[in-house]
């Protein structure tokens, strides 16, 4: 009778042995297995793995690199004697080929209006967007609009009228913390070939001691 019993049981082992890991524990192995078989079934090792709990809070942003793209011509070409920086009015194909690194503000210069509201940036290349439909699409040197107080437009453009020589190029675009693009522009002055090559010799004279400096730290 004791073995009718056991056979009787006998499934609800199986059962257990095809539950998965987590809902089998020794305790559920105890309670169903009959007593007059102990002896005959090996129970298992079952190794069940810890419970990882994740903490609350925000998610953490990915780590990039801020700047998008750098003019250095205007920096080899130009003598840099004012800095400002100023967002700009973009549209959303235009933004999704800045992510994808297709702007090039080599050839771009920042144009004042004539009544000194506002400036605009003109002549800087911004690819069209690979996915996006033709209806969509975006002018590649179209006028952008820089936002700016009426006090910074102003004072660019009576430098601009009133000093020879004078213009304003954009140095840098970059991403601000709350991932908008913003421009570094400046006030610039063209260099003649003088200037050029003196610039040229402090940037080897200084390259060369940087490298004397690093060889006898090596030593």
């Amino acid at each position: 009778m004791r073995i009718a019993r056991s056979s009787a049981r006998f499934p609800t082992i199986l059962l257990a042995a095809l539950l998965p890991h987590r809902y089998i524990g020794d305790a559920f192995l105890r309670q169903n297995i009959p007593t007059g078989i102990n002896h005959a079934i090996q129970q298992p090792q079952i190794l069940v793995a810890p419970l990882r709990l994740k903490r609350g809070g925000t998610k953490k942003k990915k780590v990039r690199g801020n700047t998008i793209t750098v003019n250095k011509l205007a920096f080899r070409n130009y003598e840099v004697l004012e800095k400002w920086e100023a967002g700009i009015s973009l549209l959303g194909t235009e933004v999704k080929s800045i992510r994808d690194g297709k702007m090039n503000i080599r050839d771009g210069f920042i144009k004042p209006n004539k009544n000194g509201r506002s400036c605009q940036l003109m002549n800087v290349h911004i690819g069209k967007h690979a996915t996006a439909g033709e209806f969509f699409q975006h002018e590649e040197r179209r006028p952008r609009d820089l936002l700016m107080h009426k006090q910074e437009a102003r004072r660019l453009l009576q430098k601009t009228d009133r000093m020879p020589g004078m213009t304003v190029v954009p140095l840098k675009a970059y991403w601000n913390e709350q991932n908008k693009v913003k421009f570094e522009i400046g006030l610039c002055r063209g260099k003649n070939v003088r200037d050029k090559r003196e610039d040229i010799k402090a940037r080897e004279d200084k390259r060369d001691t940087n490298r004397m400096i690093k060889n006898f730290n090596s030593l």
